[in-house]
């Protein structure tokens, strides 16, 4: 029997678990041509928002990586441009052995509308260059919208010929949704095909889809990235800080020795201005997350005391993150640097300054120059 496989999450079909991907009962799985099955982990995350956590074995994704060694493809990789060093990935090229890669920085809705474009691809030029990553083209996308898929399909023809592209890229970055706004938009697809979801490694194996020319676009179980909050927090509380829309900056004007709480999920501690007594804080995160401005001198206790309530999420006592670590940053120039969270924010604020960022010490905390 030739196997098939799920069209929301290319899981391989069975009947045998209804605890796992891909389970159809046989009298479903009898009803519908190979094509239109979709697993019952799928249909609940559409038409429920349920919630099914699955991490694709070491063993399953390296089977999907070589395939994509074993072919001359091009590589459309995605970052989400809210947590680009989060979601950058480096080691891509080394993983699938190519050359050929496409960058695609999504989630710009999520940035202030008054952003330029020109300015976030100088600045994406700038994060690659120091990283000593090359790529072919760069553009930026709304995965959420669809907005620049004409210059994202436009580069797509361009540069891959008569080969077959993939979309690689970490967990949650918008692989999938860019497919289905692909679909839609340009090979005439009514509504959405792949599933999407917060959680996860929604997509298990490989997706593909026929383009025009006859090639095939593929999306990929992404990449787990373990330094980012969603993989610490409950459904409940990670919907609290991932941004669904246009983030709203706030403007904090911080003295020595005063902190602020991102919810109780991070901390930031003025040391010291360097130059001069109050520095201005512009903060990015989810509009519905906490901010918490106290006296350095009463942060430990505060949290102590008011983590689960004012300090939240975490939203309830079985969330135990990690344990916190704080990273210090000293920086005496005269530029505007972004303070990132991987995965929940950033803030923005000019040197010179010492400062302390507290995190789990699972959480990637950086340093890079503002991209706002």
């Amino acid at each position: 029997m030739i196997d098939t496989y799920c069209s929301g999450c290319g899981a391989k079909i069975q009947n045998k678990d209804d605890t796992l991907p891909g389970y159809i009962s046989d009298e479903l799985r009898e009803s519908k041509p190979d094509e239109e099955l979709v697993c019952q982990r799928c249909f609940r995350i559409r038409n429920y928002s349920d919630n099914f956590r699955y991490q694709v074995s070491n063993r399953e994704f390296l089977d999907v990586v070589s395939k994509i060694k074993n072919e001359d493809a091009l590589i459309v990789k995605i970052v989400d441009i809210f947590d680009f060093s989060g979601s950058f990935v480096p080691a891509i090229k080394t993983l699938t052995n190519k050359e050929d890669v496409l960058l695609v920085g999504n989630k710009v809705d999520l940035l202030p509308k008054n952003v330029k474009y020109k300015k976030i691809i100088s600045w994406l030029k700038l994060m690659l260059k120091n990283q000593g990553f090359s790529v072919l083209d760069s553009v930026l996308v709304s995965a959420k919208y669809g907005d620049n898929f004409d210059e994202l399909m436009r580069l797509i023809y361009k540069y891959k010929g008569k080969r077959n592209v993939y979309i690689v890229g970490s967990t949650n970055v918008g692989k999938s949704k860019i497919i289905n706004q692909i679909l839609k938009r340009y090979l005439g697809v009514a509504s959405d095909i792949v599933t999407e979801s917060v959680s996860p490694q929604t997509t298990i194996g490989l997706i593909g889809f026929n383009l025009l020319d006859g090639s095939i676009i593929y999306d990929t179980p992404g990449v787990i990235n373990k330094h980012q909050y969603m993989h610490y927090l409950s459904r409940k509380s990670y919907k609290l800080t991932y941004p669904q829309k246009e983030v709203k900056p706030l403007v904090f004007q911080l003295n020595e020795e005063q902190t602020l709480f991102f919810g109780g999920l991070a901390r930031l501690d003025i040391i010291s201005g360097e130059t001069c007594d109050v520095i201005n804080v512009v903060t990015y995160f989810s509009n519905k997350l906490n901010i918490h401005r106290t006296r350095t001198n009463n942060a430990d206790r505060l949290y102590k005391d008011k983590l689960y309530s004012l300090l939240s999420p975490p939203t309830s006592i079985d969330e135990r993150l990690p344990k916190w670590v704080y990273h210090e940053f000293r920086i005496r120039d005269n530029q505007k640097y972004d303070v990132v969270f991987s995965g929940l924010g950033f803030v923005t604020l000019r040197a010179p300054f010492c400062i302390r960022a507290y995190a789990p010490f699972v959480v990637g905390v950086y340093t890079r120059l503002a991209i706002i």
